[in-house]
């Protein structure tokens, strides 16, 4: 992609931050930069006269708030790629992100990770979301798999784990999340099952050619991923939000609403124990889940937010 025809406005407040951020998407990936110090400046200084093709802005800042802007943004400026950077947890946003809907809400974590920010940003201005290889190095290796018998998703789950590097195959609860997310793909992305009849789902069966599942592992020397592809296409951003919100809002005995929930658990269980997790949706065409993990716990901070539906 040619960045320099590209033009993006970053806010924030914070004037180390909002340099730091000009400087690495200006200087080192070559976008046009502008700023703006809060939701008020971009909407009266900057949006009225510029080109601007991507927005990134801080969520908390004075005047006006980061879901604010993108919901004026998004209304006055309908054609401007929207996203939110924080360094406060995304959980507690998740009722503001169903409100305005947004879907991606990058992190500042400890080191700031402008190798991931890199490829969000590219892929939501190219809308070329789909691939878990945009996500690894250049000299990453990478195993497939096709899934297509309903009652082998545990065989399968086993099955992709071994193509990792050993120390990766030994991480904790990463099976538990892969049988979550092919269960996912399978009874609801192809098959449409009724998720709370999940006791008179029939297991034995085989999907066709062009309804199998496609599952990958990648690996490099930061981190690992895992692609769960779907040719479905039938989950949607605002469902997800819900399910995930659910999950984290309490009820008058203190217990999560959604404790109960028997739809949408495996994206809140691959959030809770993966580092990444990331939603791309063509409507009614596929659907891909990829989960990211990097070695070592490499960036400490809150996990990011990234759904992506085109």
């Amino acid at each position: 992609m040619d960045t320099k025809d590209i033009s993006l406005l970053v806010v924030d407040d914070e004037p180390d931050i909002r340099e730091m951020l000009a400087d690495y998407l200006g200087d080192d990936e070559g976008y046009t930069i502008y700023t703006a110090v809060d939701g008020i400046d971009a909407l009266e200084n900057v949006l009225p006269d510029k080109k601007v093709d991507l927005i990134l802005s801080d969520i908390n800042m004075p005047r006006m708030k980061g879901f604010e802007l993108l919901n004026k943004v998004r209304e006055l400026y309908p054609e401007i790629k929207r996203v939110l950077i924080t360094a406060y947890n995304v959980e507690d946003y998740l009722e503001l992100a169903m409100k305005y809907d947004v879907g991606n809400i990058f992190v500042k974590t400890t080191p700031f990770n402008f190798e991931e920010l890199s490829t969000i940003l590219k892929n939501l201005l190219t809308n070329d979301i789909f691939g878990a290889e945009r996500y690894m190095r250049d000299d990453y290796k990478a195993g497939t798999l096709t899934a297509v018998r309903g009652d082998e998703i545990q065989k399968y789950a086993n099955k992709i784990i071994t193509f990792l590097p050993q120390e990766i195959k030994e991480q904790k609860r990463l099976e538990l999340v892969i049988v979550e997310l092919l269960t996912n793909a399978i009874f609801y992305g192809i098959r449409e099952e009724p998720p709370e009849k999940k006791e008179t789902w029939c297991h034995d069966f085989e999907l066709s050619e062009d309804e199998a599942i496609h599952i990958k592992a990648l690996w490099d020397d930061r981190k690992f991923a895992i692609s769960i592809l779907d040719k479905g296409g039938r989950l949607k951003k605002e469902d997800v939000l819900y399910w995930l919100h659910r999950q984290i809002s309490k009820d008058d005995r203190g217990l999560p609403l959604g404790v109960m929930d028997s739809h949408g658990r495996g994206f809140y269980i691959a959030r809770k124990y993966i580092d990444r997790v990331l939603i791309n949706i063509d409507t009614d065409k596929r659907t891909e889940i990829i989960i990211i993990n990097y070695y070592n716990e490499q960036y400490s901070g809150f996990k990011p937010l990234y759904i992506n539906e085109i």
